[in-house]
């Protein structure tokens, strides 16, 4: 459907592009003409005019905050320890292996990670490859006599800066290569334990074999991502912390971050290129397939912002009709006029075709640049907004318009589109006039 309503949209800007363009290179009389009729009524074609701008103005506005939104949202999923692509043992996803059982884990991941970084294609476009283990447990402070339930990832503490980096360190510091015992713990973790830096607390695992471990740590910093059911359980320890903690070699999977999220598909080709020729037995996954809530997010924001373009259309539509309709109304002896002159039917109905059309053209042009030059002003400083729902932390909206033909298109559309739209009765009517009724109309 919507593809559909895209090609006829763009059917009707070329049809009123071709009517302005040909009026200009050889029936220039009837542009002369137009303007006079526009600037004969000034104030109500300014009102229309007005009405067209601050329709597409706020679509153009709001169209970009929701761009931005989407981009802001996307990188933030893709940077919360999702990454652009991640790789699995196969059967890892279909088994619903809970997590730190390590059921399908990857046993060579250090050669998979050379493979990809020396590849020709995907190498030189690759930021990080890093291993990850999902685990769980218990964790403990004795000097507050408070335990309570954590899920625990490892990672590199050199790739954390690039993964996860979304999550803010509000007190000490990140993960280090060179105190393998440090602990990053989430800020509802740290609150429950009453912990801080410095602190130390202890784990309690279930290992891959079924056997129980547990490891003493030292707190090196609380994070906080945002959202509270994540930073109420979870927790960062350093990759091979996790392993002698488990006992074991293997990693969940291997996550890879791209210098460019448009990037990613392609990188996905030539992954599942290199897993074939290889016999590698590993699936991959795009973020797209993981991040399930974004694509909720969209998807309701989409629907959102389809209800407001349908509601501005609308409300030009009218606008210009009525506009058009009333100067029938008025000009109907002038009309007369006209065709008694020997203009034909469909010169009449043209004429008043091409009012609507400079009116849509004019109410693009001024939108385009006006919410251009709003977007500016806005994205200086930013609109601070409320949490959102999950989330614990409000944020800065900015105008994205830079990179959206869409947009761009949307903003020349909706007035375009409308004014043809809007121009066909009064047209029909003006050229159907009864030369003898007309000149009888007071």
């Amino acid at each position: 459907m919507s593809t559909a309503l895209f090609y006829l949209s763009n059917a009707v800007m070329v049809y009123a592009l071709a009517v302005a363009l040909g009026a200009c290179l050889w029936r220039r009389t009837d542009i002369q003409y137009v303007f006079l009729n526009l600037f004969r009524q000034r104030r109500r074609s300014g009102m229309t005019l007005l009405a067209i701008v601050l329709g597409g103005v706020a679509v153009f506005l709001f169209g970009g905050f929701v761009d931005y939104s989407f981009w802001a949202l996307r990188e933030q999923t893709i940077r919360t320890n999702v990454g652009h692509i991640q790789l699995y043992e196969k059967g890892y996803l279909e088994s619903g292996a809970a997590v730190g059982t390590m059921t399908h884990s990857i046993s060579n991941y250090d050669e998979i990670a050379r493979i990809l970084r020396t590849d020709p294609v995907i190498g030189p476009h690759i930021k990080t490859v890093t291993g990850r283990i999902e685990f769980s447990g218990i964790i403990s402070r004795y000097e507050s006599g408070v335990s309570t339930f954590f899920t625990g990832v490892g990672v590199e503490p050199e790739t954390s800066l690039e993964i996860g980096a979304l999550d803010r360190v509000v007190s000490g510091s990140d993960l280090s290569r060179i105190q393998p015992q440090g602990v990053t713990i989430g800020s509802g973790v740290a609150a429950a334990l009453k912990a801080q830096y410095d602190d130390y607390t202890d784990l309690l695992v279930v290992t891959p074999g079924g056997g129980q471990n547990a490891m003493s740590v030292q707190v090196r910093g609380v994070f906080s991502s945002g959202i509270k059911e994540y930073d109420d359980t979870n927790i960062k320890l350093p990759l091979k912390t996790v392993q002698r903690l488990l006992q074991t070699s293997n990693v969940s999977r291997i996550i890879i971050l791209l210098d460019d999220t448009d990037y990613t598909d392609a990188a996905m080709r030539r992954i599942d290129e290199i897993i074939k020729a290889r016999n590698l037995s590993l699936e991959a996954r795009s973020w797209s397939d993981l991040a399930v809530y974004y694509h909720q997010v969209v998807n309701l924001f989409e629907g959102i912002f389809f209800f407001i373009k349908a509601l501005v259309s609308v409300i030009v539509v009218f606008m210009i009709g009525n506009t058009l309709m009333m100067s029938v109304i008025e000009r109907t002896r002038e009309i007369a006029t006209l065709r008694a002159l020997g203009l034909t039917k469909r010169h009449v109905g043209r004429l008043f075709m091409l009012e609507g059309i400079v009116i849509g053209l004019l109410g693009a042009l001024i939108s385009v640049v006006l919410g251009i030059g709003l977007a500016e002003l806005i994205n200086i400083n930013g609109v601070p907004m409320p949490p959102s729902p999950g989330y614990t932390q409000g944020y800065l909206a900015f105008v994205r318009w830079t990179g959206d033909y869409r947009l761009f298109w949307f903003a020349c559309a909706l007035p375009l589109v409308t004014a043809v739209i809007a121009s066909i009765m009064p047209a029909r009517r003006a050229a159907n006039l009864v030369i003898a009724e007309a000149f009888r109309f007071v």
